[in-house]
């Protein structure tokens, strides 16, 4: 039996990206928005929060050690992911194989909180997360997939307050999606040159030729859809709702602003944690106008 040496369990660490924690933030955000969309003030709201933060955490691990799985091989050929563990070699198969049974057995614990609705809808999920890295091979809108899997926690969330969907939390399911494919493709765009090379499609590669102007209506279809998920729940009028969503077209702004300006890709990308912490307070505070 091989042991678990402290250089291994920091390239698992690594593998899960457990040391970016950007993405489990990301994929965290829109369950807590399912959750406070109309939430039910009876159940315990921090517990049902913080068993989300866990699965977020978990659940995005299992993610990108089926991606690295499938990509280990284009990994060597793109400069900013030559070091993964897989790509380099500093894992195997079995090690691989363990670490995402850890991780789907926590992520199961917690799902096992629930009701047989989020527990189905829940796992219902899952396939779409293993086929997703398959994606960036067949088709430029890998971004697109992303999205409906990565917001699948607003639909999630929800039914852990409520017995069936309304119009407003598929507005709410739509706006995310959209942000996703923005904050995504910017993203994208630090490997363009290598995903090139390497045959790797993408939605930045799509829209290499006008750029600022595609982000700018992924950004604006975000904060359409949210405006429209809080009319459907709240009786605010127009004018007190712009103001206090302003706030997320102005962060819209200042990403484009730094994209076109100085292509920091990265910290865009990152920015986009304020951003979805700043709609889960929004999507709160609705609640009381």
């Amino acid at each position: 039996m091989q042991k678990l040496t402290k250089e291994k369990i920091k390239n698992l660490l690594f593998l899960g990206r457990y040391n970016y924690p950007t993405g489990a933030f990301l994929l965290m955000w829109p369950c807590f928005w399912g959750v406070l969309y109309e939430p039910n003030y009876e159940l315990n709201l921090f517990k049902i929060l913080g068993l989300f933060f866990i699965g977020s955490f978990v659940m995005r691990g299992v993610g990108c050690c089926i991606n690295d799985y499938f990509d280990k091989d284009l990994d060597k050929k793109v400069y900013r992911t030559k070091n993964r563990p897989l790509a380099k070699g500093l894992l195997n198969d079995r090690d691989l194989s363990i670490f995402i049974i850890l991780q789907l057995f926590i992520g199961l614990v917690v799902v096992l909180n629930f009701n047989l609705k989020v527990i189905f809808f829940s796992f219902l999920i899952i396939p779409l997360v293993v086929i997703y890295p398959l994606f960036k091979r067949v088709t430029y809108l890998p971004q697109v997939f992303l999205g409906l899997v990565f917001n699948w926690g607003i639909v999630i969330g929800f039914l852990t307050q409520n017995s069936e969907l309304n119009l407003g939390i598929i507005f709410l399911y739509c706006s995310g999606i959209f942000l996703t494919i923005a904050y995504d493709t910017i993203y994208a765009f630090q490997d363009i040159k290598d995903d090139k090379s390497s045959g790797i499609k993408s939605l930045a590669i799509l829209i290499e030729k006008k750029p600022t102007l595609s982000l700018a209506l992924f950004f604006f279809l975000n904060y359409l859809f949210l405006n429209l998920s809080i009319l459907q729940s709240t009786k605010i009028n127009i004018t007190n709702l712009f103001i206090i969503t302003s706030l997320i077209l102005i962060c819209h702004i200042r990403q484009l602003f730094i994209f076109k300006k100085r292509r920091e890709f990265k910290s865009i990308f990152d920015f986009n944690i304020y951003v979805g912490g700043l709609i889960t307070l929004i999507i709160f505070v609705k609640n009381y106008l």
